[in-house]
């Protein structure tokens, strides 16, 4: 079974590094949330969440420093969203070793994580184009 990508091009911000790394976040949200579905042995699950935690912390430092870099009035906005998602990917990680249900677990993968970061590249990262573009 294999569900469809939530990545689709109107993600798309027109910085080919960005753009890439924000569909692999994408992509490896959907698979946690898809090996969740199909009932993967925690372990799996653990290893993708640990994929994801590396992943996404050398991303937002990337795009922060970018921010920094070409003065995006956004910036500080920025780094306070990034450090609540990674709060939140925190508790993510401590419900699965808790062994909480995942169901609960994966409505708040697909709410606060998955539906959030699509969300927030489409208002908060795009703002980037046009400093980089400068």
């Amino acid at each position: 079974m294999k569900s469809t990508s939530t990545w689709n091009d109107t993600l798309s911000i027109g910085i080919p590094l960005l753009d890439l790394q924000h569909k692999q976040l994408i992509d490896q949200m959907d698979r946690l949330l898809e090996a969740i579905v199909v009932k993967k042995e925690t372990q799996e699950l653990k290893s993708i969440l640990s994929f994801l935690n590396m992943y996404v912390n050398n991303h937002f430092s990337y795009e922060q420093s970018c921010m920094e870099l070409h003065k995006c009035p956004v910036a500080c906005q920025n780094q306070a969203a990034h450090a609540r998602f990674l709060k939140i990917l925190q508790e993510v990680n401590q419900k699965i070793d808790q062994k909480e249900s995942l169901n609960l677990i994966s409505v708040r993968i697909k709410k606060e994580l998955l539906d959030w970061f699509v969300s927030h590249i489409k208002s908060i990262d795009i703002r980037l184009t046009p400093c980089v573009k400068k």
